[in-house]
């Protein structure tokens, strides 16, 4: 079983992934688009992982290997590939399901909680998440519901923070991959676009919630002993 991610900045690597993918004995393999632009082939790995990353889907003029990403993405999918998208993933197979992705009402950046849908209870990947549970989120951009998907998670300004699409695709808008040892990494890294908000916490606020994050791994763990057993 081997995994390929793509990694979008120096910080955003697979996290508890790659710690799941190594007691898993899992190997693993990265395409940096942050310094270069070279995509492998689908026949190459098992699983495809999108990271995270500052940049959005439409901001293709500054980063053009965006556009490639995403019809990357859409052939893995209707491929039959496990595609798994976290953050900006997400939006990239929101995007190549044909959903819009947009700027969202309010940015969310910290801790803040997510309420799992009756459909996530009875998914055989979602159900190990609770009804409710406080996740890292640094995004402002959201996208609708891609049609045939079915919906896992929404809070209280984001519809979609979790879906479903066929046997195979699992895209989530919040960081269940962060850890206790690197979040202290993403916060440095992203300080800088911390803004104000009614659903913004600052550095220290998020420092002080870093136990969630053991929370969300022990959970994804699980989820994704479910999705091995799909591959």
């Amino acid at each position: 079983m081997h995994i390929h991610y793509f990694q979008h900045n120096h910080f955003e690597d697979l996290g508890f992934i790659g710690n799941w993918a190594k007691s898993n004995n899992v190997t693993t393999s990265v395409t940096r688009l942050d310094l270069k632009s070279e995509l492998t082939s689908i026949e190459d790995f098992d699983w495809l992982v999108i990271m995270g990353g500052a940049m959005g889907v439409h901001d293709s003029d500054q980063y053009p290997w965006i556009t490639e990403e995403i019809e990357f993405v859409k052939k893995a999918i209707h491929s039959g590939k496990i595609v798994i998208g976290v953050c900006l993933g997400s939006q990239m197979i929101a995007s190549a399901l044909g959903a819009r992705v947009y700027k969202n009402t309010e940015p969310e950046m910290g801790f803040w909680p997510i309420n799992f849908s009756q459909e996530a209870q009875l998914d055989s990947v979602f159900r190990h998440f609770p009804a409710q549970l406080d996740v890292m989120h640094f995004h402002f951009d959201t996208f609708t519901l891609p049609e045939g998907a079915i919906l896992m998670a929404s809070s209280m300004v984001t519809p979609v923070q979790a879906f479903r699409y066929g046997k195979n695709v699992f895209a989530l808008q919040f960081h269940s991959e962060l850890t206790e040892s690197n979040l202290p990494v993403f916060i440095k890294e992203l300080e800088t676009e911390i803004i104000p908000g009614q659903l913004v916490q600052n550095p220290q606020e998020m420092f002080q919630k870093i136990k969630h994050c053991s929370i969300n791994n022990e959970i994804f763990s699980k989820a994704l002993d479910e999705i091995l057993q799909l591959t």
